[in-house]
C-alpha cells in the first residue's frame, strides 16, 4: 500500500490528527473561550446552590459574583491570546503563561477589595473563586493538550526520509 494511502486509511493515529487540526486562525483560541464559558456556566447552578444551602441568599449571590469574576479574567487572558494569535504566531505562549500568571494576583485583589462590602459574604465568594479557578485552569490544561495549534505544532505527518542510493560517498 503506498504512504499516501497508508495515511489516509482511517487509522486511529490519522482520525486523532484530524479531529485536532483546525485551519482556521484563531479557532483554537476561540475554543479556549467557549470552554471557560461553559465551565462556569455549568458550575453556577451547583455551587451557588450550595451556597444558598449553607449562608442563604447572600452567599448564592457572592459565589455567582465569584464564578463571574474567573469568567472575566479567564476571559481577558483568552482575549489576549485571541488577539495575538490573529497577528500572528510567535507569542501566543507567552501571552498564555503571562495571562495564567497575572490572574492570580488579580483574584487575591478584586476579592480583598470586595471583602469589604457589606452585601458580599466573604467565604462564599472565595470559596466559589477558588472552585471556579480549579476547574477552569483544569478544563484549560485538558483542552490545550488537545489543540497542538496553540503550541505552534504541526499536527501533519512528517514525509518519510529516503536513502540515499548513490555509491559514491
Amino acid at each position: 500500500m503506498a504512504p499516501d494511502a497508508l495515511r489516509s486509511a482511517g487509522t486511529p493515529a490519522r482520525a486523532a490528527v484530524d479531529t485536532v487540526r483546525d485551519p482556521a486562525p484563531g479557532a483554537a483560541e476561540r475554543r479556549l473561550v467557549r470552554a471557560a464559558v461553559l465551565t462556569i456556566a455549568l458550575l453556577a447552578l451547583p455551587v451557588s446552590a450550595v451556597a444558598w444551602a449553607l449562608v442563604g441568599p447572600s452567599g448564592a449571590l457572592s459565589a455567582l459574583v465569584g464564578l463571574g469574576l474567573v469568567l472575566v479574567l479567564f476571559g481577558g487572558s483568552a482575549a489576549a491570546l485571541v488577539h495575538v494569535a490573529s497577528r500572528g504566531r510567535g507569542a501566543g505562549i507567552g501571552v498564555l503563561v503571562g495571562a495564567a500568571a497575572l490572574r492570580l494576583p488579580l483574584y487575591l485583589v478584586v476579592l480583598l477589595g470586595l471583602s469589604g462590602v457589606p452585601w458580599v459574604h466573604g467565604r462564599s465568594l472565595a470559596a466559589a473563586t477558588a472552585v471556579g479557578v480549579a476547574v477552569t485552569l483544569t478544563a484549560e490544561l485538558r483542552l490545550l493538550s488537545s489543540l497542538p495549534q496553540l503550541f505552534w505544532i504541526d499536527v501533519a505527518p512528517a514525509p518519510r526520509a529516503r536513502l540515499a542510493h548513490d555509491p559514491r560517498s
